[in-house]
């Protein structure tokens, strides 16, 4: 990575934290509220990227499955790429 790109990363997490931070300070509900808020939000995300994760695993799983299947069907076993084509030639 070049310094160019590691200043502008680096300075969007730091602007990113002091959003939070900003966000939590200035919140109008109270400190156990606002926690509970950031609690469910978060495992909310959790759950929603275990699910994702889920049906990318089976999405890739039958993707795998069938290219396997089409594999086993389509390329013939003696190497011949031509099956049409003599042996003797």
């Amino acid at each position: 990575m070049n310094d160019r790109t590691w200043d502008r990363l680096s300075g969007l997490v730091v602007g990113a934290a002091l959003g939070v931070l900003a966000g939590i300070l200035l919140a109008p509900n109270a400190g156990a509220e606002t926690r509970g808020s950031i609690k469910k939000k978060t495992q909310d995300s959790l759950d929603q990227i275990q699910k994702n994760v889920h049906d990318i695993r089976e999405s890739l799983t039958q993707k795998g499955q069938s290219l396997f299947k089409k594999s086993v069907t389509e390329i013939p076993l003696d190497g011949n790429d031509n099956p049409n084509e003599d042996q003797g030639a």
